[in-house]
């Protein structure tokens, strides 16, 4: 073997060498592994479980389900019966049929705790959903910005 074969393929061990280790980052990388660019955060993880809760129910139809979904505080429930809200969002015109958290925007500490003692904390996640139009079948998709409430040691849809 020459000095310019050896050269080669002392270059091509290399390469696949750094190929390799390449590959293997983003193995390990993949979010949610816990490896790399995950999050430990429980408060974080309860919240996004709440988050998927009230999404997955919503998309099933699941009206009980996404009513108990609430906070005990929303402004919503604290105004609607669930006889209402039944009869509300049996009467729109459009459905949740998918979505995907694109990111949680904040979590912070209820700085209003006088006026909302109920209140421990209180979150923002960013949501893409999809929405089936009944009337039409069109589709659309909006970028909403969803608030909860932590109350009692749990996350709520506020």
């Amino acid at each position: 073997m020459t000095v310019e074969e050896r050269h080669v393929k002392k270059g091509m061990l290399h390469a696949s060498m750094v190929g390799f280790i390449i590959a293997m980052m983003l193995v390990l990388c993949v979010p949610g592994n816990g490896f790399c660019g995950s999050s430990n955060d429980p408060e974080k993880t309860a919240l996004l479980e709440a988050v998927r809760n009230f999404l997955d129910a919503e998309v099933r139809r699941d009206y009980p389900a996404i009513y108990a979904c609430f906070a005990a505080s929303s402004p919503y429930a604290q105004s609607h019966s669930y006889e209402q809200y039944l009869a509300e969002v049996q009467a729109l015109p459009y459905r949740i049929i998918e979505y995907r958290i694109v990111s949680v925007s904040y979590i912070q500490d209820n700085e209003e705790s006088v006026k909302f003692p109920a209140i421990e904390k209180i979150a923002q996640v960013e949501v893409e959903l999809k929405f089936l139009h009944a009337d039409t079948q069109d589709l659309s998709e909006i970028n909403i910005g969803f608030v909860f409430f932590k109350e009692r040691g749990r996350w709520y849809k506020s």
